[in-house]
């Protein structure tokens, strides 16, 4: 187990979590998990919590995350692309990627796509001297619990334009691939629309975009509202990621407490529109040809339904700034 504070990369879905991830796992120093709450599921820590946070649930969350740590489930240390790392030599490291290649065809018969089947493949006084990264979109709204009950830990809280979110989220549904349900009772039930006006009932009747936005919005101001001003709570747009992407992963690897490395560096550099891939999930692809996509996608009346509602939030109106963070409009 790494002897170093964790670093966790949260967002909402469709946000760019992942290929902030791949950014960080191309660190020769980073252990990455990719979305191991999937693999190891807590229900008994909610996945939207109060904002009083009780004390049990605290001293849970310390533990979940140390747990998260060790999960090697073929889709949480299997993800690609792989990258060669400083505490791994390289036969240890061709053995990693054969008993990756193996876990996922296991995987994929359906024997055992939660079990542990990687290993690490390292030893343990080099793995205590590497940095765990965790990625997760399914606890993005319990990254206050996790701050809470790990202080040193280190969050990188990612945030997408709403427009791009939605149209993402619908072409998922379309495809069969992502599920359109908005959690919007949930949201309501566990106090996070306390700064709005908009009643449960109003919302249920909205249109489904109008629906997605509110619920990206009430989920990642919640987080915003209860991290910013902690020194180890970084806010990061998926904009300024894709379209600076350099500059922007120095920040990212120095916020994780790392030095920047000239394999990070090569993977920026090989990410070019002509090795773009066009599937729902892949990440090695030209980031900046994603940014505004929605704009070809989203009509002007769907576009206009995301601007009225997420511009009622600081982190809205950080995304798209008609107005000052701090002052919402009047309608809210």
């Amino acid at each position: 187990m790494s002897a170093l504070p964790p670093v966790l990369i949260v967002g909402s879905g469709r946000s760019g979590t992942t290929f902030l991830g791949k950014l960080l796992d191309s660190h020769p120093e980073v252990r990455y998990r990719h979305e191991p709450d999937w693999a190891y599921v807590n229900s008994t820590l909610p996945f939207l919590p109060p904002k009083d946070i009780p004390e049990a649930f605290i001293e849970q969350a310390a533990d979940y995350i140390r747990a998260l740590m060790e999960i090697r489930a073929p889709k949480v240390s299997g993800k690609t692309p792989f990258f060669p790392k400083a505490y791994r030599s390289a036969p240890l490291e061709v053995l990693f990627r054969l008993n990756a290649m193996a876990a996922r065809l296991v995987d994929r018969a359906g024997l055992g796509s939660k079990r542990n089947l990687i290993l690490d493949m390292a030893p343990r006084r080099l793995l205590a001297q590497a940095t765990t990264v965790i990625k997760s979109v399914n606890s993005v709204a319990r990254a206050p619990i996790f701050a809470a009950a790990f202080p040193d830990i280190r969050i990188i809280h990612i945030v997408r334009h709403p427009a791009g979110v939605v149209a993402s989220r619908l072409r998922g549904a379309e495809q069969g691939v992502m599920s359109p349900t908005v959690y919007i009772d949930d949201i309501f039930d566990a106090g996070y629309t306390d700064s709005w006006t908009f009643g449960r009932d109003e919302v249920k009747r909205w249109p489904i975009e109008k629906q997605m936005t509110f619920e990206w919005m009430a989920i990642n101001e919640a987080v915003f509202t209860s991290l910013n001003g902690n020194p180890n709570y970084l806010l990061v747009t998926h904009e300024s990621l894709s379209r600076s992407t350099m500059t922007e992963t120095k920040k990212l690897v120095t916020h994780a407490g790392l030095q920047w490395n000239e394999q990070t560096e090569n993977f920026i550099s090989s990410l070019s529109a002509d090795s773009a891939q066009s599937g729902y999930f892949d990440i090695q692809r030209s980031p900046e040809t994603q940014v505004d996509t929605w704009r070809q996608e989203l009509t002007p009346q769907q576009v206009a339904w995301v601007t009225e509602i997420a511009t009622c939030s600081r982190i809205g109106r950080h995304l798209i700034p008609t107005s000052p963070m701090s002052s919402p409009p009047p309608a809210c």
